[in-house]
């Protein structure tokens, strides 16, 4: 039994992997556009900015599909019928983790980040980024889910108490949220996505791994 919750650990451990790989290949994607456009990502064109979202947004579509077949058919781990609700104190965690969440970004875009997005890109690009936003929510949550589970399933394996620490969004913020530093112009940024990633795997235990609820709270969180 423990060899098997072992190999468990490690396979959800390499699905988290995968879905971290599919975040990054964000920025290939950009390498290889400013290759053909001949420009810095920061200066694409609205139809250029337009197109990128939806090439990434499509990949992001098939590999979340793709993880979910495998984690559900193949490891019999189907997340999307995890439905139990959270306490009442869940719920109240939550909340306040998601108005921690509002007030590290209104005090870094000067802001509400939604308003401030909307003023600066225009309704129309407005809409796509926001499509995009949604797609990377589905791969940022299933990163923490699969992290979540491969620690909580190694922790198990080794009789450590330690099950109830939101290990996936710690390992989101050492993962994609630190990328930011390397990736993201502005350091106070790169800073508030690390914050927020650690917020965004709180909240996920915080309503007890609903994957619906989860889901809200991460495009609440992460992206608006």
């Amino acid at each position: 039994m423990a060899k098997h919750i072992k190999k468990c650990a490690a396979t959800f451990g390499i699905l988290g992997f995968v879905s971290l790989l599919g975040l990054c290949s964000e920025s290939v994607l950009i390498l290889l556009e400013q290759f053909i456009y001949d420009k810095t990502y920061n200066k694409f064109t609205i139809t250029e900015s337009i197109t990128h979202w939806l090439i990434i947004s499509g990949l992001w579509g098939i590999l979340g599909l793709v993880l979910f077949y495998v984690s559900a058919r193949v490891y019999n781990f189907n997340f999307s019928k995890k439905k139990n609700l959270p306490s009442e104190r869940g719920w109240i965690v939550a909340v306040l983790l998601f108005l921690t969440a509002f007030g590290v970004k209104f005090r870094i875009y000067g802001g509400w980040k939604l308003a401030a997005d909307f003023t600066q890109s225009g309704w129309f690009q407005f809409i796509f980024q926001y499509i995009y936003y949604l797609f990377q929510a589905i791969m940022i949550l299933m990163l923490v889910v699969f992290a979540q589970e491969a620690t909580d399933r190694a922790l198990k394996t080794h009789k450590i108490r330690f099950r109830h620490i939101p290990w996936g969004g710690i390992i989101l913020a050492a993962t994609w949220g630190t990328l930011h530093l390397a990736t993201e112009a502005n350091f106070t940024v790169a800073i508030c996505c690390i914050i927020l990633s650690l917020l965004a795997g709180a909240a996920h235990l915080a309503v007890n791994k609903n994957v619906y609820i989860s889901y809200v709270l991460t495009v609440l969180i992460l992206l608006i």
